[in-house]
């Protein structure tokens, strides 16, 4: 009997010995990764560009809602806005028979009243911007294929058509998407196209933004380089990077892993967007509470992404502005020592491991360690092969029983 055990027992060790010899990058990324001492939320919402005036009107609405809920340093809420700078000039492209392509940009007088909208919120501390493209698309592209698709044509001849309707392979700006599969842009082109965007908003708003959120999440190193070079400090991610679309239009195997706060190999500062709050597909304040529950006991930020159209669709944008409220005020109500901050104030604290933010506690980071070990999807099956599935919760509640409270110390 006492060899049995002493077999089983070895063997058992055996096996995690293996479990953290095969994973051992992604557990000492896992622990590198810096843990919150209190829950950090931010509403990142994409794709404000051109549009109608009531556009506008939708952004002093939410403007209104942020500057009405508060966290404890009496900071309001903020949203950042990935402003998209310009869109396809369809009628003029069309005109030319998708030979050259045209561009409709948020400097034009018409869309004064949405740029006034945003400067407004920046000033009022509740916005703040961040580089979604030009375009939401990579011109050639589009005219590669509205050559062909009757379909896209048709997009184009409609003055009230937006970007977020284009197909999900043109939405990808930083690739070429006019055939399947993509094909990496040119260095030179990325980089002209990166300092164009950023001069544009520097006339716009006299700044440039240094946090960039790549189209559809894909992006290589030569747009990261370009980005750098313009002055980004900090790329917003889904918690992957993808380079490419396949032959069928889906998003080719991503390159990487990423975790809050790593570096990419030109200096920027990644962060990871990985909750989802879009009312026009049914999402409700339940599903932010508890998204901030989970991101929170795992000592990680909450990025709460949107869009653009939950906000401006005339059948629901009443709707997705009450649960927006709703929402973040559930939030401060569940968590009184929420931090609301932009996210390039974030991405400034990741580099900066002497922030009041971060946990410092060995046994406290622990815990957080074992519970992101338990929550990530890729170690699941590897971890109930190897027993520790079910030992690490316990020692999750043992080392929890005799952890302060993040209230305790403050």
């Amino acid at each position: 009997m006492y060899a049995f055990l002493l077999i089983a027992g070895f063997s058992l060790l055996a096996a995690w010995v293996l479990f953290f010899f095969a994973n051992r990058d992604l557990l000492l990324r896992l622990w590198r990764e810096p843990t919150l001492l209190r829950p950090v939320v931010i509403v990142e919402s994409d794709d404000w560009g051109p549009g109608p005036e009531a556009d506008a009107q939708a952004l002093q609405r939410i403007a209104a809602i942020l500057a009405r809920v508060r966290d404890r340093e009496h900071r309001p809420a903020v949203m950042t806005l990935g402003v998209v700078l310009g869109k396809p000039d369809g009628a003029a492209i069309l005109a030319d028979n998708c030979g050259h392509y045209h561009r409709s940009g948020l400097g034009e007088a018409r869309y004064a009243p949405i740029v006034g909208a945003m400067r407004q919120g920046c000033e009022m501390g509740v916005f703040a911007l961040q580089r979604h493209g030009l375009e939401h698309c990579w011109p050639e592209s589009l005219l590669v294929r509205a050559r062909q698709d009757g379909v896209l044509r048709a997009w184009l001849a409609d003055p009230e058509a937006r970007s977020e309707a284009l197909p999900p392979t043109l939405q990808s700006r930083w690739v070429d998407a006019g055939t399947l599969p993509s094909r990496p842009l040119p260095e030179a082109e990325v980089r002209r196209a990166v300092m164009d965007e950023a001069e544009v908003f520097l006339t716009l708003f006299g700044i440039c933004p240094p946090v960039a959120v790549p189209n559809t999440f894909v992006w290589d190193d030569a747009v990261e380089r370009a980005w750098v070079q313009s002055g980004v400090r900090c790329v917003v991610t889904c918690g992957r990077q993808y380079q490419a679309r396949g032959a069928d239009g889906t998003l080719a195997a991503s390159a990487r892993r990423i975790v809050n706060g790593e570096s990419g190999q030109s200096g920027v500062r990644y962060l990871v967007r990985d909750a989802y709050f879009e009312p026009i597909r049914g999402h409700r304040a339940e599903q932010v509470w508890e998204a901030v529950a989970r991101r929170t006991a795992l000592g990680r930020p909450t990025l709460l992404e949107t869009h653009r159209e939950s906000f401006i669709d005339a059948d629901h944008g009443d709707t997705a502005l009450a649960e927006l409220e709703r929402a973040l005020a559930g939030v401060v109500e569940r968590h009184p020592d929420v931090c609301f901050i932009s996210t390039e104030r974030l991405a400034d604290a990741y580099a900066d491991r002497q922030h009041a933010l971060w946990q410092r506690s060995m046994r406290a980071r622990s815990v957080t360690f074992l519970r992101r070990l338990l929550a990530e999807a890729g170690l699941s099956r590897p971890l109930k092969l190897c027993g520790l599935y079910f030992v690490l919760p316990m020692a999750v509640r043992l080392l929890a029983a005799v952890t302060p409270s993040a209230a305790g110390r403050h």
